[in-house]
């Protein structure tokens, strides 16, 4: 049951609708995610910028940014966050079904590549223990430089604070408002 329905789409702030509209590329089902965020105009326009900048001008490269996005919300249940990548953004970045459903499960059991392993084992100790072990530090940053990895410990932390959220407000992952 949802804790706050999204606000319905002919109540936004008209330049939270000009935001959603720009954002026709990233697909259909943002409307319950810019609906919540419309019961908080100033945050979701702070909020948005920053989801912009990583998530499409970010350096990442997208299959890495997919990953931990795709990681980060299976760790942490968020059902809304895992259908809007899965469904719509994995595939764009050229993961195949079959690695998007091997993100939920241990890392071990596919056969990752060096630089897959490490992002996604760095997602899992965030998530356990907001901090990098040594190990798992040093493989992260053999295969990515120094801005890459403050990017991706931003989307993983970005993508934490989104999902638990949208987790707790129970906020539905498809329909529309």
């Amino acid at each position: 049951m949802t804790r706050l329905a999204p606000v319905p789409r002919t109540l936004w702030p008209r330049p939270l609708q000009d935001v959603l509209e720009g954002s026709r590329a990233d697909g259909e089902g943002r409307e319950n995610l810019f609906g919540t965020l419309a019961h908080h105009p100033p945050l979701a326009y702070a909020w948005l910028g920053l989801v912009r900048l990583l998530t499409h001008d970010g350096l990442l490269p997208a299959r890495t940014r997919e990953l931990a996005v795709l990681r980060t919300s299976h760790r942490l249940g968020s059902a809304y966050v895992w259908a809007r990548h899965a469904e719509h953004a994995a595939p764009l970045t050229g993961l195949t079904g079959a690695e998007t459903a091997a993100v939920g499960g241990p890392v071990a059991d596919h056969l990752w590549s060096a630089a897959d392993r490490a992002v996604l084992e760095a997602v899992d100790e965030l998530v356990a223990d907001a901090d990098l072990s040594d190990d798992v530090w040093d493989r992260l940053s053999a295969v990515l430089d120094e801005p890459r990895v403050v990017e991706l410990l931003m989307v993983v932390g970005q993508c934490a604070t989104a999902g638990m959220a949208l987790r707790a407000l129970r906020t539905p992952v498809g329909g529309t408002t």
